[in-house]
């Protein structure tokens, strides 16, 4: 099957059908991540570009392929490794859930000491999904004052993953890698921080479970935050105090980035009261420093 003339016909059954895109199967240990009709051919292009970067700087070991069409639809081969998430590693020995803050922190730190100047502004990023639809229930003059304020916040180069949790990181006997480079973009790491801080602390867990799952679940993302932490703060010589500064600093853009681009059931409502309570907060007349 030719990379360039590949029908959909050919591909058969996804491996993986996403929120995103479906993931087929390739010959010589390849994938195609085929895009949903409704992922704009931008949106799915930057993630090439992201994944490319990622990449070269080191970190992921998922190399790209060039790109194709088929049916219409945008798709990136990218290379095929062997593993399963970090998520998963557990159920073939649960005594892996005291090594994942670790594998966490070690993978983070890597990304955010690679610098970058190819991938999107975080800050530009995250104030333009405030013209997104979920964004309309904030009044004009409110998305206005949270878009000074994320525009006004400190310039950075690091490497950001935006999604970073232990289902993006692929692990095999030797190694472990981040995978899923779509929300990928430049700026301080502490954006990056903020948003995994929701993601193992606030974030939804998975419908339907019962009350018990639910106590279960929360408490093991949480020993493997707090793990995450300490290891992280150690390896980038950060203060307990300015790692907290920094997720404060960007946490309003995590919520709003969260809200915008994923819109989960469970949370909505509970993101909106936060962004308003935050924006409620800011100072009217400069905006923020």
């Amino acid at each position: 099957m030719s990379e360039q003339r590949i029908t959909l016909s050919e591909l058969g059954e996804p491996l993986v059908n996403a929120r995103s895109a479906e993931i087929y199967p390739l010959p010589a240990h390849k994938i195609l991540k085929l895009f949903h009709p409704v992922v704009s051919s931008e949106t799915a292009r930057w993630e090439r570009v992201n994944a490319e970067e990622a990449h070269a700087k080191g970190a992921t070991r998922i190399s790209c392929h060039g790109e194709v069409e088929v049916g219409g639809r945008y798709g990136i081969i990218m290379s095929r490794l062997d593993g399963t998430t970090l998520t998963k590693s557990t159920d073939s020995n649960p005594l892996n859930l005291f090594r994942i803050p670790l594998t966490l922190a070690r993978l983070h730190a890597n990304i955010h000491t690679s610098h970058t100047e190819k991938l999107q502004d975080v800050r530009q990023v995250i104030a333009n999904y405030l013209d997104r639809p979920p964004m309309s229930f904030l009044p004009v003059s409110d998305r206005e004052l949270a878009r000074r304020y994320i525009l006004g916040l400190p310039a950075g180069n690091s490497l950001l993953h935006m999604d970073f949790h232990t289902d993006n990181i692929l692990v095999s006997k030797h190694d472990a890698t981040v995978i899923d480079w779509a929300t990928a973009a430049r700026g301080e790491a502490g954006a990056d921080l903020a948003m995994t801080y929701f993601l193992f602390n606030e974030a939804e867990l998975f419908p339907g479970i019962s009350k018990l799952q639910e106590m279960l679940y929360n408490a093991f993302r949480k020993f493997i935050y707090r793990g995450y932490e300490r290891h992280y703060k150690a390896i980038r010589g950060m203060s307990t105090e300015e790692f907290h500064a920094t997720i404060q600093r960007w946490y309003l853009p995590a919520l709003i980035c969260r809200l915008a681009a994923w819109e989960a059931p469970t949370e909505v409502e509970r993101l909106r009261r936060k962004i308003k309570d935050i924006i409620s907060k800011l100072p009217r007349s400069e905006g923020a420093r």
